[in-house]
């Protein structure tokens, strides 16, 4: 490592951050359940252990605490050697040695490790791991709700959906529910009325997969919420199209960034193409007022998601998950991605974990040794100076998400 990549890095762990994506819920959900060694092996690193050759079933007894340890560390002693070398496996390395006094897992450690993991967690384990040793100071989490504990830590990203859904025909018959809604727009102030009480509440975004959106047709829309109000068949699609719509202008009235999915999947036998990110392009035509921060870097579509937010003002690149899948990946996508938008429009580290948040640690070294590596360059080269370096290093780590998602730090 070159003395200036190391004064980077140095600099750089001085420093809070903003995690820009988690799936954490409350902490006392991790604390009501039981963890052990194999519990490093969940989230993500699964995906490899099934394409390496272990059945879904196995994996699924590997989390099955009613079975001995032993037995289930036999499940995945043989798949660890095969993926050890993996992105998603670098974290288990990091955690081990960072909390839990162990430099790997093996026959020897895995009982200790287990022990050692048992022991920590208890109320204060997100201080001692999001704020202790990563500098965290704010998680943009997804869980489908706002958490109903550690909210000056885990700030709540929520599905677009919960907000786009077409009723169903009990809810129009359920005065207490829709009480005076007729129209449409009666329907959509309600809507709007949602977004504002779910940012009272801390809501910083709503998130959607990249997908095609096909136009939306008022009219038909109306038809079909008149026939739904009547109890008669409608055209739920283009209702559905139509809310969708709806609420990502509504999202741009109520100052809510809209994530998005694209690129990889999170687990085995998916067909990843369905998200690419040139889907999106649509929406993000139609809906300019709106912000779109789009996830992943669109991986395994690196270029195309950096042209997309070069063309388009309302689009940001988020670095979540990446440095995961493959810091390589992510380290060209930083460099390709500086030649082609301003620094601004980055977001370098979002730790993508649930349950297992011990890994959101080593996820984090991972990314800052790639942002190191790529901005140290940078500065040998000679395109840029130390100072300024630093700079672009402070504003994918902080600045770029405090801006997208107005966040009060």
């Amino acid at each position: 490592m070159s003395d200036l990549k190391q004064r980077m890095l140095d600099e750089m762990r001085t420093w809070e951050i903003i995690d820009c994506h988690e799936h954490l819920p409350p902490e006392s959900v991790r604390l009501s359940q039981p963890v052990d060694a194999l519990t490093l092996f969940s989230h993500y690193t699964h995906n490899d252990l099934i394409t390496a050759g272990m059945s879904r079933e196995d994996y699924d007894c590997t989390q099955d605490h009613t079975r001995p340890l032993r037995e289930r560390w036999a499940l995945v002693k043989p798949y660890w050697e095969r993926i050890r070398f993996t992105g998603y496996s670098r974290p288990i390395l990091y955690a081990l040695q960072r909390f839990y006094e162990a430099d790997d897992l093996t026959d020897d450690t895995v009982e200790p490790v287990s022990e050692r993991m048992a022991t920590a967690n208890t109320p204060g384990l997100y201080d001692r791991v999001l704020r202790d040793a990563c500098r965290i100071r704010l998680c943009l989490t997804q869980i489908g709700r706002v958490p109903e504990e550690n909210q000056d830590l885990l700030v709540p990203i929520l599905p677009l959906d919960q907000f786009a859904r077409v009723p169903g025909l009990y809810e129009m018959g359920d005065q207490a529910s829709l009480q005076g809604v007729r129209t449409l727009a009666d329907y959509l102030e309600i809507v709007q009325a949602n977004l504002r009480c779910a940012k009272a509440q801390g809501v910083v975004g709503l998130k959607m997969m990249s997908a095609v959106l096909p136009p939306e047709d008022a009219a038909a829309a109306a038809t079909a919420w008149a026939a739904l109000r009547a109890g008669k068949e409608h055209d739920a699609g283009a209702l559905a199209t139509y809310l969708r719509h709806q609420v990502l202008e509504l999202a741009a009235e109520e100052e809510l960034t809209v994530a998005v999915h694209c690129g990889i999947i999170w687990t085995n036998w998916q067909d990843f193409t369905t998200l690419h990110p040139r889907h999106m392009i649509p929406t993000i035509l139609t809906h300019r007022r709106t912000r779109f921060d789009l996830y992943h870097a669109g991986i395994p579509w690196l270029r195309e998601t950096g042209v997309i937010a070069k063309g388009y003002p309302n689009v940001w690149l988020n670095l979540c998950w990446c440095h995961i899948i493959s810091p390589q990946m992510s380290m060209a996508a930083l460099n390709e991605w500086l030649d082609l938008v301003p620094y601004t429009k980055i977001l370098g580290f979002g730790g993508d974990y649930g349950k297992p948040v011990e890994k959101v640690y080593g996820h984090l070294q991972l990314a800052l040794e790639d942002i190191a590596t790529v901005l140290a360059g940078r500065v040998e080269q000679g395109w840029m100076n130390e100072n300024q370096a630093l700079a672009v290093a402070h504003a994918w780590l902080w600045d770029n998400a405090v801006e997208l998602y107005r966040l009060k730090v």
